[in-house]
């Protein structure tokens, strides 16, 4: 399992475009965050609320770019049959894909510590900066990066075409984060209770949603698994 995670986590670092998405990242978020209007120095406040409104939004193309290999291109070769001789079960398969890819995510975040240092350093005295809003925010992109990597390895696990992979993902991701709001399903949208936890409201019934949604997913994924010839 350990090996098929680093090998996966090795695949996109080997070439310029892992390097590159993190360069893309850390440019636009520093754009919007420090030059556009509306950004931190507008707002007054040491916190990074215009980072975390916007992230959802970059992550929602880039995630179903990462997971459209997951199975399609697997499949389409027929490595995914040999990958299941190894004596390893379907659950490790999928845990070390998705731990792989959370990987590589979190990886593309790391840059981003370096406006929290810079709103620190800015704020009055130094170091005094919104903790709650900046701690929640982070924790509430990573749960929702978990159901966009869920939602991404689903849609691969329907076809083998990765660019239809891509489109399936893309879709399923944008119609748990907004279209089921616009449909006035608020109750099942992932925006709400990432809007509340990133802005430092913890609720219990926030942390089950986002649990039961990622287990309703791995669920799915494996009965998936289980179908693929």
């Amino acid at each position: 399992m350990l090996a098929l995670l680093k090998k996966d986590v090795l695949a996109f670092f080997s070439s310029w475009m892992g390097w590159g998405i993190i360069a893309s990242f850390f440019v636009l978020m520093g754009v919007y965050v420090w030059v556009v209007d509306g950004n931190v120095l507008d707002f007054g406040f040491a916190e990074l609320s215009v980072f975390f409104n916007l992230s959802p939004w970059f992550f929602l193309f880039l995630v179903p770019s990462l997971t459209m290999n997951s199975f399609s291109e697997e499949v389409e070769k027929g490595t995914f049959q040999l990958l299941r001789s190894l004596p390893i079960s379907d659950t490790q398969i999928l845990g070390a894909k998705c731990l792989a890819l959370l990987s590589i995510l979190i990886l593309v975040l790391l840059p981003s510590l370096f406006f929290v240092q810079s709103i620190a350093l800015l704020g009055l005295p130094a170091s005094n900066f919104d903790s709650s809003l900046i701690y929640g925010g982070y924790a509430a992109l990573l749960l929702l990066l978990l159901c966009f990597v869920g939602l991404g390895v689903l849609g691969s696990s329907f076809t083998k075409k990765q660019p239809v992979a891509f489109l399936l993902g893309l879709v399923l991701n944008f119609f748990f984060w907004q279209g089921l709001k616009e449909l006035g399903w608020d109750m099942f949208d992932l925006s709400s209770p990432y809007n509340r936890l990133s802005m430092g409201v913890l609720q219990f019934t926030d942390l089950c949603f986002f649990c039961g949604f990622v287990l309703v997913l791995w669920g799915a994924i494996r009965i998936r698994m289980s179908r693929i010839i």
